[in-house]
């Protein structure tokens, strides 16, 4: 999920229009999302579900996820949060220093000075980002891949979200309870990935794999049911106009 990947360059370019004078920031005059810095991308499992925000809880059952595709996709998600965790401690700490000094009246420059050093590291986590939904897309089929591009969205417009800091808070506690309820059956699916990997290198029969992939099925169907009602729970948190705007950067 990237949905607030936006706001670092939109709070940069608000407190650009702001006066420049250098009188103190008042936190009742700064939104809170102004420095709510670390997309959830970076610090949220659930995007390795969702497939990274590129449609993959949204495909029919015709054509959803494999377990092996489940599996890899988790793996690439792994990579990328191990990857990018030292930046996102470093945006972590740049949040910090920011809402430390708007609390003490710091003028509008210097709470400028301190987001702006978070630019190259939200540019590199979003390189980083659109690298593992590249990575990602890979591991789709081309049915797969046909089906998410015929029902993207197509009015989509450029905004960003505004999300509160409640919105904040109560979205990665979903996304936080979401993991964590299907982590075991995450862990279940990339044992039996794992064994029927194992089975194929010894030789075993083309049945004898199918039978054990198919005990990641029961596993497989939960995980994308939570993902649904994750979805719908966080959608219910939004303003509709913010619906859209969260469904484009999901498509």
């Amino acid at each position: 999920m990237r949905a607030r990947f936006v706001l670092l360059l939109g709070t940069i370019a608000v407190l650009g229009a702001c006066d420049r004078s250098t009188t103190p920031v008042s936190p009742a005059a700064t939104a809170d999302d102004v420095v709510d810095l670390v997309p959830d991308y970076a610090v949220s499992p659930a995007a390795s579900i969702d497939a990274a925000g590129i449609g993959g809880s949204l495909l029919p059952d015709a054509l959803r996820l494999t377990a092996e595709q489940k599996a890899a996709i988790v793996a690439l998600h792994d990579a990328f949060m191990t990857a990018t965790a030292a930046d996102v401690a470093a945006l972590q700490a740049i949040e910090k220093e920011a809402r430390a000094a708007i609390r003490a009246g710091k003028s509008r420059a210097d709470v400028r000075a301190i987001l702006a050093t978070a630019a190259p590291i939200v540019a590199r986590l979003d390189a980083a980002f659109r690298k593992l939904q590249a990575d990602i897309w890979a591991v789709y089929t081309p049915e797969q891949q046909a089906w998410v591009a015929a029902h993207r969205l197509r009015d989509c417009r450029r905004g960003s979200l505004h999300l509160t800091d409640d919105q904040v808070t109560a979205i990665r506690d979903l996304e936080d309870r979401f993991y964590a309820a299907v982590k075991p059956d995450l862990e279940l699916i990339r044992s039996i990935v794992e064994e029927a990997r194992q089975a194929r290198e010894a030789g075993k029969s083309r049945a004898d794999v199918t039978a054990i992939l198919a005990q990641a099925i029961e596993p497989q169907r939960r995980v994308a049911t939570a993902e649904r009602r994750l979805q719908a729970a966080i959608l219910n948190l939004l303003t509709p106009d913010q619906r859209l705007l969260w469904a484009c950067r999901r498509g």
